[in-house]
Formats: C-alpha cells, sequence, structure tokens
C-alpha cells in the first residue's frame, strides 16, 4: 500500500505582511507532522510532512484569523482511518545568511520517551548547521541552529533524524529548503527626487533586520551613472547609529537620465533609482489650490492661485483662470501624456475668468452651472483648472494646472474583511461594519444615527435586528454565539444605515459566513483582549474549546522565526486564560498558533495575528 501524505503548512511573511494557515498550499512557515516508520525522502515536497504514513485520510481543523477558506467539503466528509500521532514539527521553510534558525519538536508516541532529534540544514556538498537535543513525550521544546553570515546560494535542505536511546532509529526526513541571500531590509533616502547639474545628491542607506533593529557593520554604497557605469564607491562603511549618510556631488555637465544607488550587505543589494536633467528655473512659479474630489451637488469649486518668485515675493500682474473638461480616456499624467497649451487648444470647450489685480495671491470661484455647461455628467468625470499668470515687469507668463474629480454623493457601508467569512459552531463570531462617505471619508455622527444589523441563517433568524450608534470612529462591532446546531451551513449578515429612523437609500451590505467544517465538530476558538499590546507589557490570550482535553500547544512566530513555544494545561476546563510577554523579537506584528491533536490524528487548531 502507498504512502499517503496529508500537508499543513504555515505560511509567514515578513514585517507587515498578514501570516495564514492554509490546507494544502505551500508556504514559509510549516509544522511538520510524521508517522513511525518513514524512511523516504521526497525532493519534490513543498513543505516538511505531517503524519507520513501508511494511511489513508487525515483531517485538518484551523482557522486563518477568523477569515479562511473552508476545507475540501468532499474530502472533508470522506471516511476516515484512525492513526497514531507521533510527532509534530515546526519550523521555518525560508532561511538566510546569520539567521537564528528555531524548530519546534513534540513527541506524542508514549513508547518512544524519551527520543533523541537532531536537524540538520545542508546544501549540495557541506552542512551549514546542526542541532541535537533530548525529548521527552507531551513536552515542547526549542532546536537552534546559527546560519552563518557567509552561506552561498543553492539548494538547501533540512535534514530530521529521531532515534531512541537504543539507537533504533524512529523517523527520518528530508524536505527542501528556500534560500534567500536578504538577511536585512536596506532603506534608501533621497532628499530630493529629480536633480539637476551642479547639484549635491545627499542620501543614506538604512539596513535593519526583520525586528526592527539597526545593523551595526560595514556596507558598501555605489552610485552608478544612466550608462551602469560606477562613478563613485565607498566600500566597507561603518554605520552610525544604524545608518550610513553620504553625499554626491554633480559636475556642470553630467550625463542626463536614470542614475543608481547601490547598497550591498551580506551578498544582498538594494538600489535606489532618481533623475537627472539639465534644466533651469523659472523666474517664479504658478501653483492652483483647490479642493481634489467635489460631490455633484457642491455649489461650485472654489480655490486659490498663488505665484511666487524663487526668493518667495509675490507676483504683481494679472493673471487668468481656464476651466477645461479633461479627456477621461486618457490617463493623467502630465508628464508622459502633455496636456494642450491652453493658449493654443481652441478645440476643448472652456471657460475663462480674469483676476485683473493680481498681487501674488488671489481666489477664484466657478459656479457648477458653469462646470455642467462644460461636462453635463460629472458623475466620475474631472475637470482641468489652469491658471496663467502675467508678470509685467519681466514681460513673463507661467502657468500650473491641476484637476478636479467628482463623485455622486452618498453613504455605504461595507462589512470588513470582505463578503465571505468563516463561523465555528459555539464560538463567538465578531464582524465589523464601517460607514464612509462616497469620497472615503469617515461618516459623522449625529442624532439618531445607527446601524442595524440582521442575523441569518439557512434556518431562519436566531436573534432579533441589534441596532448600534455610529461614533466618532464610524465602525461598529457586531458579536454574537455562533449556534451550536450542526445542520446549519452558513450565517447571512445584513446591515442597514438608518438617519432620523429613516433608512440611508443604497447603503446595505450584506455578509456570509460559510460553517467551518469539522469531521468531529470539534472546534477551537483563540482571542485576545489587549488591544495595543507594547514590548515589556502582558498580552492575554483566552481559549475555547469544544471538548475537554488535557492540554494544548500554542507557539508564537513573527517575521518568518519562532519565537515562543509552550504548553497550556486546560485543567478540565473548556475555556483558558494565559498571558504572554511581548518582547522585541515580536515586532512590529506577530501570529500565534493554538492547536491539540485528537486521539484519531486531526488537528485542532486556531491562529490569530496582533501588532
Amino acid at each position: 500500500m502507498g504512502y499517503t501524505r496529508v500537508i499543513l503548512w504555515l505560511q509567514f511573511h515578513l514585517f507587515c505582511f498578514v501570516p495564514i494557515i492554509l490546507a494544502h498550499q505551500s508556504a514559509e512557515f510549516f509544522p511538520h507532522f510524521s508517522q513511525n516508520e518513514t524512511n523516504n525522502i521526497d525532493d519534490k515536497s513543498d513543505g516538511l510532512f505531517i503524519y507520513d504514513r501508511a494511511d489513508e485520510h487525515i483531517s485538518t481543523n484551523h482557522t486563518i484569523h477568523r477569515r479562511q477558506i473552508p476545507l475540501n467539503i468532499i474530502s472533508s466528509q470522506l471516511p476516515r482511518i484512525p492513526i497514531t500521532p507521533s510527532y509534530i514539527v515546526l519550523g521555518p521553510r525560508t532561511v538566510r545568511p546569520a539567521e537564528l534558525v528555531s524548530l519546534s519538536v513534540i513527541i506524542l508516541r508514549d513508547e518512544w520517551n524519551p527520543m533523541m532529534v537532531k536537524a540538520l540544514i545542508s546544501n549540495d556538498d557541506m552542512d551549514v548547521a546542526a542541532a541535537e537535543d533530548l525529548f521527552y513525550v507531551g513536552v515542547p521544546r526549542t532546536l537552534e541552529m546559527r546560519i552563518p553570515k557567509n552561506i552561498r546560494a543553492g539548494t538547501y535542505r533540512l535534514t530530521l533524524e529521531g532515534k531512541l536511546l537504543t539507537g533504533e532509529q524512529k523517523f527520518y526526513n528530508v524536505s527542501q529548503l528556500i534560500f534567500e541571500q536578504k538577511a536585512v531590509s536596506i532603506l534608501i533616502q533621497l532628499d530630493r527626487p529629480v536633480y539637476r547639474h551642479e547639484t549635491v545628491v545627499q542620501f543614506r542607506c538604512i539596513p535593519i533586520y526583520p525586528d526592527l533593529s539597526g545593523y551595526y557593520h560595514t556596507i558598501d554604497v555605489y552610485v552608478l551613472g544612466p550608462s551602469g557605469h560606477i562613478l563613485r564607491k565607498w566600500e566597507n562603511q561603518q554605520t552610525t547609529a544604524g545608518m550610513v549618510s553620504l553625499e554626491y556631488p554633480i559636475n556642470d555637465a553630467p550625463p542626463e537620465g536614470i542614475w543608481t544607488i547601490k547598497c550591498r550587505v551580506m551578498g544582498y543589494e538594494a538600489i535606489k533609482t532618481f533623475e537627472l536633467y539639465e534644466f533651469y528655473y523659472r523666474k517664479f512659479e504658478v501653483n492652483v489650490t483647490v479642493p481634489y474630489y467635489l460631490p455633484t451637488d457642491s455649489p461650485g469649486v472654489g480655490g486659490i492661485v498663488t505665484a511666487n518668485y524663487t526668493t518667495g515675493m509675490g507676483v504683481l500682474g494679472y493673471a487668468r483662470v481656464v476651466v477645461r473638461a479633461r479627456d477621461m480616456s486618457v490617463p493623467y499624467d502630465p508628464r508622459a501624456n502633455l496636456l494642450k497649451d491652453v493658449e493654443f487648444d481652441h478645440s476643448t470647450p472652456s471657460f475663462v475668468t480674469t483676476i485683473d489685480d493680481f498681487n501674488g495671491v488671489a481666489g477664484f470661484f466657478i459656479p457648477i452651472a458653469t462646470i455642467r455647461n462644460l461636462v453635463p455628467d460629472l458623475d466620475g468625470k474631472e475637470i482641468l483648472i489652469t491658471a496663467l499668470v502675467h508678470d509685467p515687469w519681466w514681460n513673463e507668463t507661467n502657468n500650473g494646472t491641476t484637476v478636479v474629480s467628482f463623485y455622486r454623493p452618498g453613504t455605504r457601508l461595507r462589512f470588513l474583511g470582505g463578503p465571505s467569512m468563516v463561523f465555528k459552531p459555539r464560538m463567538l463570531f465578531t464582524t465589523y461594519v464601517s460607514a464612509a462617505n462616497a469620497d472615503g471619508t469617515k461618516y459623522p455622527p449625529g442624532l439618531n444615527r445607527f446601524i442595524r444589523i440582521y442575523t441569518e441563517t439557512d434556518g431562519g433568524p436566531i436573534q432579533p435586528p441589534a441596532d448600534y450608534i455610529i461614533d466618532s470612529s464610524a465602525i461598529v462591532c457586531h458579536r454574537f454565539l455562533a449556534p451550536p446546531d450542526p445542520s446549519i451551513l452558513f450565517i447571512r449578515l445584513r446591515a442597514e444605515l438608518y438617519d432620523n429612523n429613516i433608512l440611508v437609500p443604497g447603503s446595505t451590505d450584506e455578509q456570509r459566513a460559510i460553517r467551518y467544517l469539522s469531521p468531529s465538530n470539534s472546534y477551537l476558538q483563540v482571542t485576545s483582549t489587549t488591544e495595543t499590546p507594547r514590548v515589556g507589557d502582558f498580552m492575554l490570550f483566552r481559549v475555547n474549546i469544544t471538548q475537554y482535553v488535557d492540554f494544548v500547544y500554542y507557539h508564537i512566530t513573527s517575521a518568518g522565526r519562532l519565537i515562543f513555544t509552550n504548553i497550556l494545561p486546560m485543567d478540565g476546563a473548556k475555556q483558558k486564560t494565559f498571558d504572554v510577554g511581548v518582547s522585541r523579537e515580536m515586532a512590529p506584528s506577530a501570529h500565534i498558533l493554538v492547536y491539540y491533536v485528537r486521539y484519531d490524528g486531526e488537528i485542532v487548531a486556531d491562529s490569530m495575528n496582533f501588532h
């Protein structure tokens, strides 16, 4: 009978990316769960195996921060052959130079007590890092391995081997790892986006580790011209306060085009481009200030025209304000698509108003009726407003142009998290609804302004409508206990906005939650009451389960690294609260995974993110 493998991966991205758990999908952070007598290697695998065994089907049960895609319904209902859990190994899929790789190992078989577990990371021709330790049944421990700084690109593998004290081998697995040269992130900052001849390019390179700590070693910096040749280089520059500040003077006849600044740290390179052209400043600049977005029912468009010399003094003369309809078929990019000169553009309908006595600053107002003569249907349309200022002293005329977009006024409700969710029976279901105007601004609170949310299932309403008063955040929270009836397959939520007890037209939104499928109807949920965790404080978590178990395991990961592993005794309860100290390694965001393994091999798990 051929071996059947079911793989569960835990994906974990760097920095602001949200970590998720998925079944049957490749990932960066994964658990490894195997069965006895698995002395085989699969080089085509995308992750470490869970339950490498000679059995048929294993179900997995997990949540993605209250939002997930349910497992395949057909496979979840297939007959399952009970199996005996053997061990779990959780570790990163990606390795980087100078990284501390941590593997969490849990032995589950009583007859394997104690067991010597060895982990080895190797490439094509040599061993890179190794760790070995003694493990006892049910006690999670961590293997740590330091990756050298000078490792090169290649095919890396993680080898796991478990032996009893008698020397008998119980499992042996080899899985491929992903190598990334990027050990730190490099930020390159410039003092301006465009440069001209006879100026100085001032910049700085800031390398940081995934936990946002500074890099206090050497860095190589290069300045490359448009042709790609190195014009200046600084090698082995020692960082000061975690960064390097440099400058490069430009001569009077530099090559025009795209220049590049390149920073290199431990073999990883980051580049930043800037543009350099030979141009000369005008005697004065013209700026038009108007609202970027306006509703179609506004009385008109008002703005301010300013014109100043490079010394800051205002220009004395006269000005004209020209209003034109913008061609919506062409993207608004004046640099790539030059605007037509208002002085010579006679094909586009326009409206002109003059300012005879201009003294550097002047206001203007264009009635909406005048704009509708140019653009009858304003919804989703844009207009161009150009101000031309003439300086009689220097006999020079300059202009400035801006764009105004119109939208249809209204208020819209939106369920945060998307239209599809997943709920677990007998667990709290939480969703949020936001009220926003058509331009994206928050809907202001007011007297008798509230959001009414209806909660229904495929079996009918499960509770009366709930009304929530709108506060300054314009976001309301709807929380309820999901029905325990296993025959309920989905929950439908409908939100309506009321103003003075009158339904606001077009403000309704809906969300549907599908029941998470578990063959044994076993569920777990982890939540937190700490809204703003801070480094040095403790964060409270609460675990709820639907069946009694002796203990659950939990892991905290951040930036692709395993931070903390522990076991939580349930003490005969279905709800337990515990606290975890927030460390610097968890910044800026982290992920907690809580799970337990049933006697038949089903993994019941949940996870959440915190920042």
